[in-house]
């Protein structure tokens, strides 16, 4: 099943930078990562890109790979640069939205930094930013056909460390709590990090009950709903992905932008 992107009113041969963050919250190679994680826990986002004096991009840091640092005992008032990554995929200033959209399915990221022929910081794309333009039209497709049917999951009797080095290991941003096959919350890596930090990376704290992290007040959606309403509750209520749930809360599954982005052609 495809959905066009020109029903969005998008043209995929304007240039990226026509829909893109141009005004990107960013870090600097000198900063620590404790620096870095304020800056990211104050603007929620999931992703930030390191640049030097000049804004020259020199790397980009991600929440999971702070608390991949933090399960590994780093110190955090060590320089960015010594967790964050290099090698980065990055588009040009000059690609177009549809060269980005393929980029986008093949390389299963979220987001890009936009750099000059020179490699200088000229901003930030995200799934977001093409989705959220298929919020007003109708679809026609449900959200059980294109849903990720079976999500991983995690019991509410985890500890906060249970769930941490879990969703590390996983490499996945959201876990569904469930007890028995019933939705019960939601836990985020921003949630995650938000807790650590609160607690001024702190072990110990690690052994409180996930009680203390789950999200109760979960958005969801019926595996009947139009995609396109399931796009404008992420837009309205700026997240990322949608749990699909049926009578009594049973968990059927998960929509995330990335799962509407593979459908767009």
């Amino acid at each position: 099943m495809s959905i066009e992107l020109e029903i969005s009113g998008l043209n995929r041969n304007s240039k990226i930078t026509t829909i893109a963050n141009l005004k990107p919250i960013y870090c600097k190679i000198n900063n620590t990562i404790d620096e870095v994680t304020e800056k990211i826990v104050e603007s929620k986002h999931r992703r930030i890109p390191i640049i030097s004096r000049n804004r020259h991009f020199e790397g980009l840091l991600t929440i999971t790979d702070i608390l991949d640092a933090y399960l590994r005992k780093q110190n955090f008032k060590e320089k960015v640069e010594s967790i964050m990554v290099r090698d980065v995929i990055f588009c040009n200033d000059t690609d177009t939205i549809g060269t980005v959209l393929q980029k986008f399915r093949f390389s299963r990221r979220g987001g890009f930094p936009i750099l000059d022929n020179s490699k200088n910081l000229v901003g930030m794309v995200s799934e977001k930013d093409i989705v959220k333009y298929f919020s007003e039209i109708k679809l026609n497709v449900k959200a059980k056909d294109i849903m990720t049917k079976k999500p991983f999951c995690i019991s509410q009797n985890f500890s906060i460390f249970d769930c941490l080095k879990t969703m590390v290991n996983v490499r996945f941003r959201r876990l569904p709590v469930v007890e028995n096959g019933r939705l019960i919350g939601i836990v985020t890596s921003f949630d995650l990090l938000h807790f650590i930090k609160q607690h001024d990376y702190n072990y110990d704290a690690l052994d409180e009950t996930l009680d203390l992290v789950v999200r109760k007040d979960v958005y969801t959606a019926s595996p009947d709903t139009d995609i396109s309403n399931i796009v404008k509750i992420m837009k309205d209520k700026g997240v990322g992905g949608i749990l699909i749930v049926s009578n009594k809360f049973k968990l059927e599954g998960i929509i995330t932008e990335r799962d509407i982005l593979n459908e767009i052609v």
